[in-house]
């Protein structure tokens, strides 16, 4: 009995200190579990930071990509739409330099015209014989005409006076043609056909009165062509930049913009049936 009594101390007394060693094992193994966590953490928040310095993100990452893309393209929108202010700059005054030597030799051109030349005199010659002939003429029919006589001084000057009125007003109503900003392509076409019409209507009205030029070289039609060609490319730039499109991709073959069939010749006063 003593013995059997033994054994069953010596088996509790044994299987006690299995338990604590066990429990020990456990705890030092757990205890080594929470440090390699503990170390894991701090290096994933160390390298954490150190990419944060490098590279500022947000949480996701996704939202610093998308405004660091949305920043860049601003910034490079602002910067060709510097570029093309400068440019337009350019060009306006370039504009400005084109119209006022247009407009001085329309000046030059009245003032030239002033005095008259020999085709005026000649018609003041013989509006003026004509008048003398009508008004024997009349003395024997008793008739009479309304025709005021013939005062050249008083002609030739109303005839520059009108002239100048109608280059300064031809000017002045025109002169915000490219004030505005940016450019569109109306406005563009506006001033290159005023300012061309402008040296047409200055020619014709020479030769109307047969007077020769008195300044041809003040045009320079390469010049022009120069402006117009950066012109163009500052508005295809412009509307490219800001999505817009042209007048002509509005254009469409409706019946109603189709000149066929049309006699633009059936409202004709010729006489002609």
């Amino acid at each position: 009995m003593n013995q059997a009594r033994c054994r069953t101390l010596s088996f509790l007394t044994k299987g006690h200190n299995t338990v604590r060693s066990f429990s020990v094992k456990q705890r030092n193994r757990s205890a080594r579990m929470q440090q390699k966590q503990e170390d894991l953490i701090s290096m994933i928040e160390s390298h954490q930071e150190t990419r944060d310095k490098k590279f500022p993100s947000d949480s996701d990452g996704a939202s610093t990509i998308l405004f660091t893309s949305e920043s860049n393209s601003k910034k490079n929108h602002d910067e060709i739409q510097q570029r093309l202010g400068e440019e337009r700059a350019t060009l306006f005054k370039e504009a400005g330099v084109l119209t006022r030597s247009l407009y001085k030799s329309c000046l030059r051109c009245v003032e030239f015209i002033r005095d008259g030349n020999q085709h005026d005199f000649e018609d003041f010659e013989a509006r003026e014989e004509q008048q003398k002939t009508g008004r024997f003429t009349r003395d024997l029919s008793a008739s009479f005409s309304f025709e005021p006589p013939v005062e050249r001084e008083n002609e030739l000057s109303s005839r520059a006076m009108y002239y100048l009125a109608y280059t300064k007003e031809s000017f002045n109503q025109e002169v915000d043609c490219l004030f505005a900003d940016p450019w569109r392509e109306d406005s563009l076409k506006r001033f290159i056909y005023l300012i061309r019409q402008g040296e047409e209507k200055r020619k014709w009205i020479l030769e109307d009165y047969r007077f020769m030029d008195p300044c041809p070289e003040m045009w320079d039609e390469e010049r022009i062509q120069e402006w117009e060609k950066k012109a163009w490319k500052l508005i295809r730039e412009t509307y490219a930049l800001n999505g817009w499109l042209y007048q002509d991709d509005f254009t469409n073959d409706d019946e109603d913009y189709q000149d066929e069939g049309i006699d633009w010749n059936e409202d004709d006063d010729s006489g002609k049936l």
